[in-house]
């Protein structure tokens, strides 16, 4: 993955200009739209204030400053959930290293550290659909059968998108 920008980069940047953060965690065109609306919300409640206070009403120009403060705080929230998602991705390495030694200690034929490795990883993430399928599969060879069918069970209830389920309907078989 490419090299994220410092999160004090990112934050600062989004205090000048909403948006700009968006731009530096690589959502370019949501962004560039939230700094351009809110430049022009901006620039149109300076001018309503400060070049012709006289020739405007109150009404527009405390909607103006509503809506550049809306748009401000719409780029603050979207750059925080931005950068959580991409630091979240980021740091998704390490438990697919974990799981990687999980693997390798059932090849050598150490289930009983491969089941405690798997189930530590599900202590970190409940949702973990391959620890969880790897625990039912771990439980079938060992003829846990009961045990085994609930994991799976849970496996295929995790999988939103349908990736394992070939093999939890062959595992459930």
């Amino acid at each position: 993955m490419e090299r994220l920008p410092h999160p004090a980069a990112v934050w600062m940047a989004n205090l000048l200009v909403p948006g700009s953060g968006l731009v530096l965690l690589g959502r370019v065109l949501a962004g560039t739209v939230l700094a351009l609306l809110w430049a022009a919300a901006a620039a149109g409640l300076l001018v309503g204030l400060l070049v012709w206070p006289d020739a405007m009403d109150p009404g527009p120009v405390v909607s103006l400053g509503v809506l550049t403060g809306i748009l401000y705080g719409t780029g603050q929230v979207l750059t925080f959930a931005r950068g959580r998602a991409v630091r979240r991705r980021a740091s998704d390495a390490s438990p697919d290293a974990a799981f990687l030694e999980v693997l390798a200690a059932t090849l050598q034929g150490r289930t009983d550290e491969a089941e405690a490795a798997c189930k530590a990883l599900l202590r970190q993430d409940p949702d973990d659909v391959e620890a969880t399928l790897h625990l039912g599969v771990l439980a079938a060879r060992s003829g846990r059968r009961a045990a085994a069918e609930r994991y799976l069970r849970r496996a295929r209830f995790l999988d939103d998108a349908g990736r394992w389920d070939f093999r939890i309907q062959r595992e459930l078989a």
